[in-house]
């Protein structure tokens, strides 16, 4: 099954032609295979480091904000977006380096949260406070994450009961919608960061268009981690090697810092309207 997360590509929890196949899911039920609670527990330990990350580089950056040295925040930000493309490029093409370069991949992205989250805010601010130096609503950030493991948990235990489960047409939609958003992304900075071209920017438009593009990136990114879900408890099922819950762990990681920076983006496009 193909997954609109890059990181879980067709094919990558293929067991090999010799491992067993088994349907239960228990830590202990094959050693040396995935399990479905292996892979949670892994990726609670990454988002455990992705969010320390993050709060040790809000500290060290709202300070420089306050201070007006938002030039020294960019190559920051610039550093932990790269930085972690990088490495997850790395990751989905040789999963076996997921046990190791997982852990630094989550606390890599934690800089480039804290910095794109601190822009979305002082953007939300900046409306009813001049310069949004003094106006920080960090209340903000806590409703994101808060939204983010809610839609995580919802859409996990609609999996899990099997009220929600994607058809092979419902996968090739995601896949396909999915691909879309990246295409306008890329054309985006290439555009207007390159050529210098004005290209409607609705990731940043707090018009009723750009709100309701924000929207359907949050719904799109919600059917996403149904179907990282999906390819993982397939994964399990097929006796992927064990390895696979550090790939299964970064791949969900991957989609909730995108679900979290879309549903900041549109509360902080929320605020500007006020």
């Amino acid at each position: 099954m193909n997954s609109g997360n890059p990181a879980l590509r067709s094919g990558v929890f293929n067991r090999p032609v010799d491992a067993p196949r088994w349907d239960d899911l228990s830590a202990t039920s094959v050693p040396g295979a995935m399990t479905v609670r292996g892979t949670a527990i892994k990726a609670g330990f990454l988002l455990a480091i992705c969010a320390t990350s993050s709060i040790f580089a809000w500290l060290k950056f709202e300070p420089m904000y306050q201070a007006g040295n938002v030039g020294g925040i960019i190559p920051w930000i610039m550093g932990g977006g790269i930085g972690g493309l990088v490495l997850a490029l790395i990751i989905s093409f040789k999963p076996t380096t997921a046990p190791f370069l997982g852990p630094i991949y989550a606390a890599v992205e934690g800089l480039f949260i804290a910095g794109i989250s601190l822009f979305l805010v002082a953007q939300a601010g900046a409306k009813s406070a001049g310069s949004g130096a003094a106006a920080l609503n960090v209340g903000m950030i806590f409703q994101a994450a808060s939204l983010t493991f809610g839609i995580a948990g919802a859409a996990l235990l609609a999996y899990a009961t099997g009220f929600v489960r994607l058809s092979p047409a419902a996968v090739k939609m995601v896949v396909v919608a999915t691909g879309g958003v990246a295409v306008y992304a890329v054309a985006l900075m290439l555009m207007n960061g390159v050529f210098g071209m004005g290209l409607p920017n609705l990731w940043s438009s707090a018009s009723p268009l750009g709100i309701g593009f924000s929207l359907f990136v949050i719904v799109l990114a919600s059917f996403n981690l149904v179907l990282d879900y999906q390819v993982i408890d397939e994964g399990a099922k097929a006796g992927a090697p064990k390895y696979m819950e550090w790939y299964g762990a970064f791949a969900l990681t991957v989609t909730l810092v995108w679900l979290y920076i879309e549903i900041l983006r549109l509360l902080s496009k929320m605020n500007r309207r006020d």
